[in-house]
């Protein structure tokens, strides 16, 4: 049934595979796509699990697995090839919102002893609410909600018997299949099980003393604990490679929608990106749940829980303090309402409980023939078999078309403008162009970069078209790589990607930046001869770009990131401590703005000869969407600067004999809207000479790998003295390097944004190997888990 549903609503909205709109829509095009791809190279053979150099200089990618790909659903991939990986999320999804209905159905039979028809009714609900309508653009998602009415089970199971390990078990899938998930569902796991055991009180009539409530207290944080364990060889080497991180620059208010808003949220057809929450999850379950809450046959203090509960859940999606609590204490970006589908589920079980309490037979119950349930619902049982057995098929009709109808009205917000056919040329035109560099430039390491994407915020393609570029858009990334590449000039701090927006030329060829994509030609680059077409640009080189090792006086390079209060100070510094060189790369140009108000500010700048002007806007405020401004240089519009995808230094005029003048303007990026009060530009001028001088003095001892693959350098390196070698490697502890086949340390500079390793005087072999820390802890861990839940099992057999 969940299945048919998507088909036709795929038929209607003409979405892929039945129609010309992409399936992929928002997060599934901007990243996942090229995460899936990854991992088809990765089950092939041809990418490593472990680490990747496509992604913003390095990174560790267990957390990228851990987090977007670890599904057990996603192995479906192989069986498609890499021009239909967008058919395969499909299959993916189509098969998750298939076990999803089912887990609940089985759930709601268990728990609530309902009718079959019934049953699939409400888990109809759960399966296709607005929530899950709107987030098949998430489908890392998903699998919590198919955990989710079985861990609820696997509460239930441990208040009344004492079970430990079915929870356990649940709970290690949870972690494994989406840690980020498990930690919201675990959170209202805690609370759930509280809630069951006020039903236990108030409902059921049981009065647990305090030994029982401690001892059951016990065996669920037993259970959770070892859940955690059993996952330990996933979790722990996840741990790693996230520690460090932190959330996007957010200005979010308190109140992320307002009242009104929360209302709608609960409404069918009013669901509106952003600005409304995905409450609604059929007519049917909304009114028995609200009905329950009236209801005098249900205890008075239980009613007043289960609209507690749901209080809970909904200032949890609208209010940003709870937001951040339930998003593990970071402020999410994007996806503002996560958490809305906790708030579905409490809904279908207020709508389950007051049909058992009307048409079954309690549970509790079943023994006492003389209670007041059992009679009024004998007496029910005297009604026409014929409407009795038909109103549950009718309900189930309702339940289609009603969620049906809300869901259509999603997808023509998500699913439009960007056709698969669109996505399907890009990628093979990419491809093309990458094949094609590959046959131009056969050396080992080069980085290349684009300052476009495919569509809107696409910035892993490196991972998926097999080239190394500085950009990464992804939660699961090296955070001291964003914040060293961000700090110097590449996107705003604090944010927790970095866009190549624009071409950087000093930090470009520290950075091995070789090869760049551009609709205009980057100043100081020679062309490639690679074409572009309508759909991507000519690619160009840069001469100046050093290979993977620099030569350094280790006593000059700090571990702290560069100093200084803008991107060209933070240059200065930092090609000051490689290079040695004294004299200024960067000189400061700012002069007073000639017009500044609140409309604009422009300045008249004098670019000396023989260096390149560069400019960096700050508006005091980044990473705030809404306080984006327009930068133009010498009246023309360069870029809207200020905003998540777009915040990086931008060059103007080119090296000549004699001094040039141009004008520098900002202005608001829409009508009707104000700079904001902070606005200021960086401006300076690049001394070409010292820059050249400092290039061939590090050319002249670089170290060039003959191997460089992901998670894998090696090489020969010559040293004429005893030196640093700074490798454009962030740290990471993963690391094994051997010299000469003696084991040796790599040390984090600039923040750990980079790494450096000491090297003697002579000629040395240098290999380098990664291995995602954690791994071999986390498989004993899980080892030792698995004996005790194996013991915990047999014990508990054996007692009963």
């Amino acid at each position: 049934m969940p299945v048919m549903v998507l088909v036709v609503l795929s038929i209607w909205g003409g979405v892929y595979p039945f129609g010309p709109e992409s399936f992929l829509t928002e997060d599934l095009k901007y990243q996942y796509i090229d995460f899936f791809t990854r991992f088809r190279h990765v089950l092939t053979g041809e990418a490593n699990v472990f680490y990747s150099f496509a992604q913003g200089m390095g990174s560790n990618t267990w957390g990228l697995y851990s987090y977007y790909l670890a599904s057990p659903f996603n192995l479906i991939i192989l069986l498609f090839d890499e021009a239909h990986l967008t058919l395969a999320i499909y299959v993916i999804v189509a098969l998750k919102l298939a076990c999803m209905n089912t887990a609940m159905a089985w759930y709601l039979r268990r728990r609530f002893t309902l009718q079959r028809t019934w049953a699939l009714a409400l888990a109809l609900c759960y399966t296709w609410s607005t929530w899950t309508a709107t987030n098949l653009r998430n489908p890392l998602w998903l699998d919590a909600l198919i955990l989710l009415p079985l861990m609820a089970w696997g509460c239930r199971q441990l208040l009344r018997k004492g079970a430990i390990v079915p929870l356990a078990l649940l709970v290690a899938a949870d972690v494994i299949t989406c840690w980020y998930m498990a930690y919201i569902t675990l959170l209202f796991c805690c609370l759930f099980v509280l809630f069951e055991l006020a039903v236990m009180r108030f409902d059921e009539g049981e009065r647990p003393s305090g030994k029982w409530i401690a001892g059951r207290a016990a065996r669920f944080t037993a259970a959770i604990l070892l859940g955690l364990g059993l996952s330990a060889w996933t979790f722990a080497p996840t741990i790693f490679a996230m520690m460090g991180g932190s959330s996007s620059n957010s200005n979010a208010s308190f109140l992320l929608t307002g009242p009104w808003g929360v209302a709608k949220g609960f409404l069918p057809f009013y669901w509106q990106l952003n600005g409304v929450p995905q409450f609604y999850t059929g007519l049917i379950p909304l009114l028995l749940s609200v009905s329950l809450l009236f209801h005098r046959d249900v205890d008075k203090k239980l009613r007043t829980r289960i609209f507690a509960f749901a209080a809970l859940l909904v200032m949890s999606s609208v209010l940003s303090p709870f937001m951040f609590v339930w998003c593990g204490f970071r402020q999410p970006t994007g996806f503002y309402c996560r958490i809305a589908f906790l708030l579905s589920f409490l809904e279908i079980w207020a709508a389950a409980y007051l049909l058992m309490r009307r048409t079954e037979v309690h549970p509790a119950h079943l023994e006492n023939a003389q209670t007041p349930w059992h009679e009024a619902n004998a007496q029910r049982r005297h009604l026409n078999p014929t409407i009795r057995a038909l109103v549950p098929f009718g309900a189930l009709a309702l339940v289609v078309v009603d969620l049906g109808l809300n869901a259509h009205m999603c997808w023509n917000q998500l699913y439009v403008n960007y056709p698969q056919e669109t996505h399907d040329t890009y990628v093979s035109a990419v491809d093309a162009q990458m094949k094609e560099l590959g046959e131009l430039d056969a050396d080992a390491f080069y980085r290349v970069d684009k300052t476009y994407n495919r569509t809107g915020a696409a910035f892993n393609e490196g991972i998926s078209h097999g080239f190394n570029q500085l950009s990464t858009y992804s939660s699961a990334n090296n955070p001291k790589a964003v914040a060293f590449l961000n700090a110097l000039g590449y996107s705003s701090e604090g944010e927790f990607s970095s866009v190549y927006a624009a071409s950087n030329l000093v930090m470009d060829s520290l950075l091995g930046v070789r090869y760049m994509g551009s609709w205009t030609q980057p100043v100081a680059s020679n062309a490639t001869g690679i074409a572009g077409s309508t759909i991507v640009s000519p690619v160009y080189v840069n001469p100046y770009a050093l290979s993977l090792g620099l030569p350094c006086d280790s006593d000059r390079i700090a571990s702290r990131l560069p100093e200084g209060s803008n991107p060209f100070e933070r240059q200065n510094d930092l090609f000051a401590q490689i290079t040695g060189i004294d004299e200024p790369l960067y000189t400061n140009l700012q002069t007073a703005a000639s017009t500044s108000d609140a409309t604009q500010i422009t300045w008249n700048v004098e670019l000396p000869a023989n260096t390149i002007g560069y400019v960096y806007v700050q508006t005091g405020v980044e990473s705030n969407w809404s306080k984006s401004v327009s930068l133009l240089i010498d009246d023309q519009i360069i870029a809207q600067e200020g905003t998540r995808f777009s915040h990086n230094v931008r060059s103007f005029g080119t090296a000549t004999d004699e001094r040039t003048s141009h004008t520098i303007r900002v202005l608001p990026s829409a009508a009707n809207v104000f700079l904001p009060g902070e606005t200021t530009c960086a401006i300076y001028a690049l001394n070409v000479e010292v820059f050249k001088r400092g290039i061939e003095q590090l050319r002249a001892g670089q170290f060039v790998p003959q191997e460089f693959s992901d998670g894998y350098v090696s090489g020969t390196y010559r040293a004429e003295e005893p030196t640093g070698l700074l490798l454009s490697i962030p740290y990471d502890k993963g690391w094994t390097v051997t010299v000469d086949g003696v084991k040796s340390d790599l040390s984090p500079v600039f923040g750990g944004g980079m790494s450096m390793l000491e090297v003697t005087e002579g000629t040395h072999e240098i290999e380098m190997a990664y291995r995602s820390p954690g791994l071999r802890g986390g498989l004993i861990v899980t080892c030792v888990s698995a004996v005790l839940c194996a013991a915990i099992r047999l014990i508990h057999r054996r007692k009963n």
